[in-house]
């Protein structure tokens, strides 16, 4: 699963992500450094309306356009291997897909009883982009992160991970022209290619920590690749 990740450099996301700044979404409510986005939270997203790429706020945790209770348990996660088989998640796919924009995630390597949070990440702080989806019930506007299999750096952590989309594949995930299968065919397995996963602090681990002691390196522990 997806359950905690990071945009920590603000400076160039528009213009990296060739979006237009959703004019009704004031700046001082997301252009800051975030180093630990939670489940419930507002994150900016990239869709396209009009043909316009805009960065919006929405709720992480989708809630679906038919749910009566729009604080009911959220979906901050679609897993790829079952996305056709959930109709909010169906529906989603064909019409109502996201960029989520990120620099890192965050997962919980397990040694018994001691779990270690572990920051994973490009080693060069580039922008990424996780494919997600998104949904409005009345005047809540959602989004999901979806998720599939590790991949080698991630394995021995955990056995899920957020789909990364190519660049090249950035404009296609939000083309309304290509069809729910087309769009499936792009949720592969991302290569590790240089991205690192390091143990940081655990003041990471309670969801109102916001600040750049999330993705400390943990007392004792050197920067360093899984693979070095």
């Amino acid at each position: 699963m997806c359950g905690r990740y990071t945009l920590t450099k603000q400076e160039g996301l528009v213009e990296d992500l060739e979006a237009a700044l959703d004019p009704a979404t004031p700046q001082s409510e997301w252009w800051k450094p975030r180093f630990n986005i939670a489940p419930t939270q507002p994150a900016p997203v990239v869709t396209l309306r009009e043909g316009v790429r805009v960065l919006e706020l929405m709720r992480w945790g989708l809630v679906p356009h038919w749910a009566r209770d729009k604080k009911a348990p959220l979906m901050i996660n679609a897993r790829v291997e079952s996305i056709d088989g959930k109709p909010m998640f169906r529906d989603a796919l064909a019409r109502k897909r996201c960029l989520v924009p990120a620099d890192g995630f965050f997962e919980w390597k397990h040694a018994g009883k001691v779990k270690t949070p572990m920051f994973v990440h490009p080693t060069a702080q580039r922008f990424v982009a996780f494919a997600g989806l998104w949904a409005r019930a009345g005047d809540v506007r959602s989004f999901t992160i979806i998720t599939g299999p590790a991949n080698e750096l991630v394995a021995p952590i955990h056995d899920r991970m957020p789909v990364v989309l190519d660049r090249s594949a950035w404009a296609a995930w939000l083309d309304p022209s290509l069809d729910a299968d087309g769009a499936h065919a792009l949720l592969g397995v991302p290569p590790v290619g240089d991205w690192r996963a390091e143990p940081v602090s655990p003041w990471v681990n309670k969801a109102d920590h916001d600040d750049p002691r999330c993705i400390e390196p943990a007392a004792g522990s050197a920067q360093r690749s899984l693979f070095e």
